[in-house]
């Protein structure tokens, strides 16, 4: 007995000469210092933590949508993946956070792969529980918790403008003709706005196949599949031609700062930009932001009434370019 309390004794002596020298090593244990957890995700949360992580991990890349999320609000707009040829992989939807990051998903042996877009190049392919993993050893709660809170969601998916029922699409034989485009339901409807500079009311109205003012009525159709745009080089010179495309135009889409636009540029147009119309929610209601220019600049915004256009007569958004702030 005495010789185990002598043992005993000396042990701890040991040791505690060892601490007060700094001797003692301590075996490190990683620290999980947030709490997000991968299972049961709200779709808001899931877009945050996707915005969060992209923003932290890739910040020259995704920092500043990261940094507009957290000061103006977490939109993700999801469109069609077919419209963004960039998009290899994926499950047929793009979540666009902005102006050139986005992301898509697809399941993989029952996981869900998320691959992550910046300007036009996959930067990285990634599971939910390594972004919640890497999210925790920063502590980012409060981050993900607060994007979560203000995040939207908006389905901007359509159906494929490429449709070529025979009942719909009405196609001539016309040269380069494929046909009447479908204009998406959104773009659809009458809107009012007061140009800039202008302080007559102007009303557009948007049909399934035409876009029409107190001036114009242009009819959209879509190029042939088999035509390449050397047809407008190739028929400039007919008459015939030219007075029977002479109110057609045709489409392109383009995403910019989080807005889809549908660019209108007439069908034997070959310079210019043509116009711009993309949807966008002001203030909580739906408007059809009408832009112009090579830098897709603001013109005007146009609301669902005339008193909605009347209230906000000539308003600059801070979310939006104009040409004068550049």
């Amino acid at each position: 007995m005495l010789k185990f309390d002598m043992y005993q004794g000396a042990k701890l002596i040991l040791k505690a000469s060892k601490i007060s020298a700094g001797l003692v090593e301590h075996k490190n244990k990683p620290t999980k210092l947030g709490h997000l957890k991968a299972n049961d995700l709200s779709p808001q949360k899931t877009v945050a933590v996707i915005t969060a992580y992209a923003g932290k991990k890739y910040s020259d890349d995704w920092g500043t949508s990261l940094k507009k999320a957290q000061t103006n609000g977490l939109r993700v707009n999801l469109e069609n993946q077919s419209d963004f040829s960039y998009m290899k992989n994926g499950s047929g939807v793009a979540y666009l956070v902005s102006d050139g990051n986005g992301y898509t998903l697809k399941q993989v042996n029952g996981e869900n792969i998320y691959y992550l877009y910046d300007k036009e190049e996959e930067l990285t392919s990634v599971t939910m529980g390594q972004m919640i993993n890497y999210l925790n050893k920063s502590d980012s709660d409060e981050l993900v918790n607060d994007l979560a809170k203000n995040a939207k969601i908006v389905n901007q998916r359509t159906e494929s403008s490429d449709s070529t029922n025979d009942k719909t699409s009405h196609k001539t034989n016309i040269p380069a003709d494929g046909g009447l485009f479908n204009i998406p339901a959104q773009y659809q409807g009458t809107w009012y706005t007061y140009p800039a500079d202008d302080n007559k009311l102007d009303v557009t109205k948007i049909t399934q196949h035409q876009i029409m003012d107190e001036n114009d009525v242009t009819e959209l159709h879509k190029i042939n599949d088999n035509t390449d745009d050397d047809y407008i080089e190739k028929y400039a010179k007919s008459k015939s031609y030219l007075k029977a495309t002479k109110n057609w135009g045709r489409v392109s889409f383009w995403n910019r700062r989080g807005i889809k636009y549908m660019n209108v540029m007439g069908w034997m147009q070959g310079a210019g930009d043509g116009v711009f119309y993309g949807i966008h929610t002001e203030n909580e209601q739906p408007v059809l932001v009408v832009a112009y220019g090579a830098g897709l600049w603001t013109n005007c915004v146009a609301w669902k009434n005339p008193q909605l256009a009347q209230q906000y007569k000539h308003k600059k958004f801070k979310d939006l370019v104009y040409q004068d702030d550049e």
